[in-house]
């Protein structure tokens, strides 16, 4: 069995400003993002897109054409279900055509921003020094669909599942990215939506990591294996680790137990053993062998914690929000240790 390895202590800054699931967020407005480049979500040729290409002689053999991409940060918008939909992409410095990179999908919570969950977060930082592709999308009106949960995204039904999807096959298609090494994390809201993203498009994703969220729809169908890294705090009164609505949660949602997403998932994925339980520190990791594909699933409860990306700082302002991050972990580097693992 693969076995997963935790650094603590390295201090990120987190959603100072973001609402995640349960917490009122009235300054994480993304800074308005350029409209280039964009792409349709039927386009047959993606911006930049390593597309073949044939003259009109059809015996002319095909040449496919190179990768045309930025290193660094840029912006980006897609064109899905009839929305104009935006993206933040880092792409680190040392990427060229003949890369082969691993990419990171990562969700904001609720009322966030792609912007600020990559400024908050620095998983930049870290996509630049370990070499890997991460993406920022934006959801709608702030929120995304993910079942239950939460705000205009879910109350209005947007296809979160299928921007996404369009979102992936679009950046590997234009960036020099492995698609076997291709996972999705999220906070929150966006942690809510990576189980779902998980459960019901399984087969573009190696491995997820939903970090203080719940698995908020019914029945999870996936079609292959997942591997699963999910971490909650026991103190977390936005989104309650037992359930239901939290003391400082305005999102209106009773929200699925951590306990109940997990039996949701190994369900799903047929998970045959019985976990096993770790204890080091305030960590309490429960992991369950067996799933499909050969795949494992694994809840990291931090004792103590309360709702922010755990490993950062907070402004004193918005502790209030969201409580104060805690410091038993570093979850952005936790997250990508697991997902360089599979």
């Amino acid at each position: 069995m693969r076995r997963l390895h935790f650094l603590v202590g390295v201090a990120l800054a987190v959603a100072p400003i973001v609402f995640l699931a349960g917490c009122r967020d009235r300054g994480s407005e993304a800074e308005p993002a350029p409209a280039s480049p964009s792409v349709a979500a039927d386009s047959p040729s993606p911006v930049g897109g390593g597309t073949p290409s044939t003259d009109s002689n059809p015996a002319a053999t095909s040449t496919p054409r190179p990768l045309q991409f930025e290193t660094g940060t840029t912006r980006g918008t897609i064109r899905h279900d009839g929305l104009e939909r935006s993206y933040r992409l880092y792409v680190p410095t040392q990427a060229g055509e003949g890369s082969n990179l691993a990419l990171v999908v990562a969700l904001h919570g609720g009322l966030g921003s792609g912007d600020q969950l990559a400024e908050t977060s620095r998983f930049e930082d870290l996509a630049e020094a370990e070499g890997f592709v991460i993406a920022f999308p934006d959801g709608v009106d702030r929120t995304w669909n993910a079942g239950a949960c939460c705000g205009g995204a879910a109350r209005t039904d947007i296809d979160d599942v299928g921007f996404l999807a369009v979102l992936i096959e679009h950046l590997a298609a234009t960036l020099p990215v492995n698609r076997e090494r291709v996972f999705i994390t999220g906070h929150s809201n966006g942690a809510m939506m990576t189980f779902r993203f998980a459960c019901q498009r399984s087969e573009m994703v190696a491995a997820a990591a939903p970090v203080a969220g719940s698995l908020e729809i019914p029945v999870c169908t996936p079609a292959t294996g997942v591997d699963l890294l999910t971490i909650h705090g026991d103190s977390d009164r936005n989104h309650p680790i037992e359930g239901g609505e939290g003391t400082r949660s305005i999102s209106g949602v009773s929200y699925v137990s951590m306990e109940e997403s997990m039996r949701r998932w190994t369900t799903g994925f047929a998970c045959t053993s019985v976990p096993s339980t770790v204890v080091e520190g305030a960590l309490t990791t429960t992991t369950w062998s067996g799933c499909a594909g050969g795949t494992t699933a694994s809840l990291v409860v931090i004792a103590g914690a309360d709702h922010p990306w755990p490993g950062g700082k907070m402004p004193a302002r918005t502790t209030s929000l969201q409580g104060t991050p805690s410091q038993e972990l570093d979850a952005t580097r936790a997250v990508w240790e697991f997902f360089e693992s599979r």
